[in-house]
């Protein structure tokens, strides 16, 4: 997979809350959010499965002028899940 169509952020509806709950404290835009991590992604897609030393990518992004930092995971398939991003 060599495009970011395969990005998920939770593939459930807690995982999707886990995901999101510091960019919705901070009022962002989730569209506009998802929207800055698949474009950071994409020169780095397909993940490596596993991850180098298990660890997931981390990328950093700015969204309406805040800097969040994203843990992107590898999973089966070429699907990459987005668990994790945090504000300032």
């Amino acid at each position: 997979m060599n495009n970011a169509t395969g990005v998920v952020f939770g593939r459930n509806p807690n995982q999707t809350h886990h995901t999101f709950r510091y960019t919705d404290a901070l009022g962002l835009d989730r569209s506009n959010v998802m929207d800055a991590i698949r474009r950071d992604l994409q020169p780095h897609l397909p993940l490596p499965v596993p991850p180098p030393n298990d660890a997931p990518f981390i990328g950093t992004v700015t969204v309406d002028g805040m800097e969040l930092r994203y843990h992107a995971y590898p999973m089966e398939e070429g699907l990459v899940n987005v668990g994790r991003i945090t504000g300032p």
